[in-house]
């Protein structure tokens, strides 16, 4: 008879143990319930597996619900901030428009304005929804946004204002394309050689410094021969070649830190 006990208790403490996770969670019957809760009152080592379950999962599930209650709110607010600036832009969009039309009878500065609200609010939208190469994603956009807001200026300008001349071809579009490059070769420089922030910025005013010169060099404002003048130097990259030393500075410094 001691040895059927024996063998009976063996048995109901492997199905008690097998139920104890779905019993700590609450999803046995009540039959099922007062069983394990009578064996568990009788039972030492059962017990004590049950009590370590319920610690583990009582630690555990605080923490998993903070997590997703921080998630959640996060989404909500970054979902309330897009939607709040969308409408905002859309409200300011639509006042232009209408100002424009009782002044104007027509559709002019209006589109430029409409223009860049929509290209601030994509790169607001890219920045705040990407989260792998969100400096080449946001680069992009800048890059077409600005391509764009260039060409409407250029159309609200010249055809449906009548001022200015065609301008787009002959300067706009190889300054545009001349300053992206400046702004893209230290993003790719980050994002691809892992160069540190520092460096990057160096390269950044290296990249100004030509760029400046590139400038006024096709709108016909500066020579090259201007360039060996300490007076134009002065002028056009001495801030940038002190900046370029103490930014090189700083990395160096916090490169041998690590």
């Amino acid at each position: 008879m001691e040895i059927m006990d024996i063998k009976e208790k063996e048995l109901a403490c492997e199905i008690v143990k097998d139920l104890l996770p779905l019993y700590v969670d609450g999803m046995v019957s009540d039959v099922s319930k007062k069983s394990i809760d009578n064996h568990l009152a009788h039972c030492t080592e059962c017990s004590e597996i049950y009590h370590d379950m319920a610690c583990h999962l009582e630690m555990e599930t605080p923490q998993a619900e903070i997590s997703d209650v921080k998630r959640f709110l996060h989404k909500t607010k970054k979902m309330y901030l897009l939607y709040g600036l969308g409408c905002l832009s859309f409200i300011a969009i639509l006042v232009c428009l209408i100002v424009d039309l009782a002044v104007n009878n027509a559709i002019t500065w209006s589109l430029i304005a409409g223009s860049s609200c929509l290209f601030a609010d994509a790169l607001l939208y890219t920045l705040s929804t990407c989260k792998k190469n969100k400096g080449c994603i946001a680069m992009a956009v800048i890059s077409i946004g600005m391509l764009v807001l260039l060409s409407v200026i250029q159309i609200t300008q010249y055809y449906l204002m009548g001022t200015g001349t065609f301008w787009l071809f002959r300067y706009g579009v190889p300054i545009l394309l001349l300053w992206l490059f400046v702004l893209w070769f230290p993003v790719l420089a980050r994002t691809f050689l892992k160069w540190n922030i520092w460096d990057c910025i160096a390269l950044f005013l290296f990249l100004v410094i030509i760029g400046n010169y590139v400038t006024k060099r096709i709108t016909g404002d500066y020579m090259w021969e201007d360039v060996f003048h300490m007076q134009g130097f002065t002028g056009n990259a001495l801030g940038e070649v002190i900046g370029i030393v103490l930014f090189l500075i700083i990395g160096r410094v916090k490169k041998w830190r690590k």
